[in-house]
């Protein structure tokens, strides 16, 4: 009894002894040193740069080397550098010229493999400095006898026709990013490159007895366009005019102006020139959270805050100035401008600018004070100009810079 006692304790040491024999391996990493880019370090794009270091180990097996965002997204496509050394010092070009890429930290990532799936991985915080923006062209649009006419304003201050689109101009945006403009009639959508003055994609709804575009924006990066359609839709289309998302309308009900935030889309929806409501709905699914009875068409809606509006709308001869709070669905008349029609509001820094048929006011819609800046001057739109964060008013045949 003895004898087997002792034989099995023999074999199980034996065994423990084999087991841990077998799990010995490498278990150590490469060591990364990188030289440069220097931590912080400024680069202009375009830009061509080294990265430059020193990677050991027994038994190195690849190299990557990366430049990525803070959310981890690559910039570039990655380089890899397969190995079969313990030593290798690196000297790897990266070239940066993505004129779309926005200033800020961004991070060199190198990783080293061994052959034992060990994996290594270094940061190097950089600065990227976008590419400058630059005024290119300046272009004008009128409209007459159902065609649209786009001009370009030249080197010697002349006009020089661009386009000629077919129908009445209802709207249009240029979109610096993706060096494009999109121009809406009440017969087409059409986006143009600015260089030769091509067609790149279209909106194509089809004949109908209602309007084709009521209003458009277009999200802070410039890589989504919005489009609000007369037959009740939210279109949101990426760069290449594919369309990602729709938000579709009640039955019998239509679309009006409306405003697109990170996670919700207000708009104006409609059963006839009475019966309107102010709608919040979901943007990623079109699924409507709430809404609420409005008096009178909704002439624009611009945010104070994430969850604060202010409602600008026309009910009979006057304008009201109302605020809309999301969180709780309430909407509360602040001013009424009687006898007085707005024609366009924009939100400059927290003051909002409008032109009506009084002349030009500006609104705070934290301390609900209205202000009369110009009773004699009278402008139908307001364009801004992202490049030097200037607002310029449109008269029918004069263009004033707003200070």
């Amino acid at each position: 009894m003895l004898i087997n006692l002792s034989s099995k304790i023999i074999t199980y040491i034996f065994l423990i002894i084999l087991f841990l024999n077998c799990s010995k391996g490498d278990k150590v990493s490469p060591n990364i040193t990188i030289q440069t880019p220097l931590e912080n370090e400024s680069f202009q794009i375009p830009t061509l740069f080294y990265v430059k270091g020193l990677v050991t180990d027994d038994n190195l097996q690849r190299l990557e080397v990366d430049i990525v965002s803070g959310n981890s997204s690559s910039i570039i496509q990655k380089v890899e550098v397969e190995l079969d050394s313990s030593h290798y010092e690196f000297s790897i070009p990266l070239l940066i010229e993505d004129r779309l890429l926005s200033s800020g930290s961004y991070f060199v990532n190198v990783k080293a493999f061994d052959k034992n799936q060990n994996v290594s991985s270094k940061y190097i915080s950089i600065l990227l400095n976008e590419v400058p923006r630059t005024l290119e062209s300046l272009f004008y649009i009128t409209s007459a006898n159902d065609q649209t006419y786009i001009y370009e304003l030249d080197s010697t201050g002349s006009l020089q026709l661009k386009k000629q689109i077919n129908g009445n101009h209802k709207f249009s945006i240029v979109n610096s990013r993706h060096q494009y403009l999109f121009f809406a009639t009440d017969q087409v959508g059409e986006s143009i490159e600015v260089n030769g003055f091509t067609n790149i994609w279209d909106i194509s709804t089809g004949p109908s007895l209602y309007p084709l575009f009521i209003d458009v924006s277009k999200t802070d990066d410039g890589d989504q366009l919005h489009l609000v359609t007369g037959d009740g839709r939210i279109l949101s289309c990426n760069k290449n005019g594919n369309i990602i998302n729709n938000i579709y309308s009640n039955p019998q009900e239509k679309f009006g102006r409306f405003n697109i935030q990170e996670n919700i889309v207000l708009i104006e929806s409609y059963s006839s020139s009475l019966d309107r409501d102010l709608v919040v709905y979901f943007r990623e699914s079109g699924i409507e959270k709430q809404r609420i009875e409005i008096q009178g068409e909704i002439i624009k809606i611009i945010p104070v805050n994430n969850n604060n509006f202010t409602i600008l709308s026309h009910f009979l001869n006057d304008s009201k100035l109302s605020t809309y709070y999301q969180n709780s669905n309430q909407l509360f008349q602040e001013i009424e401008i009687s006898n007085c029609l707005i024609y366009d509001a924009f939100n400059r820094d927290g003051e909002i600018v409008l032109t009506t048929s009084k002349g030009v006011y500006t609104y705070d819609p934290i301390s609900k004070n209205l202000t009369l800046v110009n009773s004699n001057l009278f402008f139908s739109k307001i364009i801004f100009d992202e490049l030097n964060n200037s607002l310029y008013l449109v008269s029918v045949n004069e263009l004033w810079n707003y200070r």
